[in-house]
């Protein structure tokens, strides 16, 4: 089986020609999009890079930074990311990178709480995920065993081979790649399934699943564009909201429908209602909520 091989960067690599990164025979990077709990503190050229890995047709994937404390802290983050990267699509998972010394003294079982916060929060908003550490830290910061096999395990160690098993190898941080001025960060893919396939449209899905999920997608005031009675036809009201849809989740303008849309129709009726079941959202969590979500269902949008 051929080396699969893929870069990171971040705003330090400067200007990146994509192009020739793609000539040289890289095919996969990975992106910094930001780092902490604000929104504003996205990598500086994530967007740019984004658009220009995309363009010269690299598989492109995502990793932000971790400073949290705890676990409400690594939800900040998993939810400031979420902002980041909305509307974008990842052939690979988004990663969460713990490396920063501040939080070496939050012991083992805490950090690992805090990565699977991050990333459970991050899967909710229907993107893959994966943990990145240097082999110190899944040595002594974090339970190793907890997380592999159960997210994708990105391992940074300069080494001849991996001390863990893992699904990415950072193997040196001193590779030299045309249209990267300087140092890049240079990574051997072990597992494949790692990259997703480009989706495609699928043709014989029943259509009445997916207007049930339109329907509900409506009923809770996620579209406009309503369905009924349900027929398990792409006719011309299932296709506006399809379209609709689509335009909520950021993709691509068509009424094409594919597992990967259906997933992430799923995710977003999941994540609108939040983890507290204040569903009214009066701050209370009572027999109130109860009552809203009957209503909501029943088609009732004044609540």
């Amino acid at each position: 089986m051929a080396e699969v091989k893929c870069i990171d960067v971040s705003e330090w690599q400067g200007n990146i020609d994509f192009k020739k990164v793609k000539a040289s025979g890289i095919d996969h990077v990975i992106l910094r999009a930001g780092f902490g709990r604000e929104s504003s503190q996205r990598d500086a050229e994530f967007e740019t890079y984004y658009k220009n890995a995309k363009a010269a047709g690299l598989k492109v994937g995502a990793y932000w930074y971790s400073y949290a404390v705890d676990t409400a802290d690594a939800r900040a983050e998993a939810k400031a990311c979420l902002q980041v990267i909305k509307g974008k699509s990842f052939e690979m998972p988004v990663f969460y990178d713990m490396e920063d010394n501040s939080q070496t003294t939050l012991g083992k079982a805490n950090l690992t709480q805090m990565a699977k916060a991050f990333m459970q929060e991050v899967l909710k908003g229907g993107y893959r995920v994966g943990i990145y550490a240097n082999a110190n830290w899944f040595q002594n910061y974090l339970n190793y065993d907890e997380l592999y096999g159960t997210y994708y395990v990105w391992l940074a160690q300069y080494n001849t081979e991996p001390q863990f098993k893992c699904d990415i190898w950072q193997h040196t941080s001193s590779g030299k790649v045309d249209g990267i001025n300087g140092n890049a960060d240079l990574n051997i893919i072990y597992n494949q399934k790692l990259v997703k396939a480009t989706e495609k449209p699928i043709e014989d899905v029943e259509v009445a699943a997916v207007q049930a999920l339109l329907m509900i997608c409506e009923k809770i005031g996620i579209i406009k564009a309503q369905i009924f009675p349900l027929d398990n036809k792409k006719g011309k009201l299932t296709k506006a909201a399809i379209l609709e849809m689509k335009k909520v989740l950021n993709l691509s303008s068509d009424d094409s429908l594919s597992i990967d849309f259906i997933s992430k129709v799923y995710n977003k009726i999941a994540s609108s209602f939040s983890e507290s079941g204040d569903i009214n959202g009066d701050g209370k969590v009572n027999i109130k909520d109860v009552t809203a979500l009957q209503k909501r269902i029943a088609g009732d949008m004044d609540v």
